[in-house]
């Protein structure tokens, strides 16, 4: 924010010129305050979203552990029938075992996308987050710059009273 220059009048500065600085100084406030309270809700529902992805990833977890849980079920399974079968269980059993491999093989393909995804958009997240603080910070600063620009107006007015009176 610029410091407004005010043009000399009869007694001090033109009072008019002197209530517009003022007016704008008042408005770029309560915008930078809307825009705080912006920023703040937009952290919240980023802070919800971060908990959302935490479910997920949990819930992700699950379905893995019940994949290999499921897995180490359909091995003992290919145990006992390799133990009661001839080369017919025995073909079974490699069957069994492609299979198995090629549903952890997608499993854990699967398991490592979502983790990376989760991961690239937790990554995402925190950095919104952290452009977010930025960007408050640098509203506190404009603020506390608009509070000096109001306090060496506010003095300014008190010497041009003085000056009058």
């Amino acid at each position: 924010m610029e410091t407004p220059e005010f043009k000399r009048g009869f007694r001090g500065y033109d009072s008019d010129a002197v209530d517009q600085a003022w007016a704008e100084s008042e408005r770029q406030l309560s915008e930078a305050n809307a825009a705080h309270k912006e920023l703040r809700l937009q952290i919240n529902s980023l802070r919800e979203q971060n908990s959302e992805w935490g479910n997920r990833l949990k819930y992700y977890e699950q379905i893995e552990k019940d994949l290999r849980d499921a897995l180490v079920s359909a091995q003992r399974i290919a145990n006992q029938v390799k133990d009661e079968a001839t080369i017919q269980a025995e073909e079974l059993l490699q069957s069994a075992r492609s299979e198995s491999e090629v549903i952890l093989s997608e499993a854990t393909h699967l398991s490592e996308s979502k983790e990376i995804e989760a991961d690239n958009m937790l990554i995402e997240k925190r950095m919104e987050i952290v452009q977010l603080e930025e960007q408050i910070q640098g509203l506190i600063e404009q603020k506390t710059e608009l509070q000096t620009l109001a306090d060496q107006v506010r003095q300014y007015l008190d010497k041009i009273k003085d000056l009058i009176m």
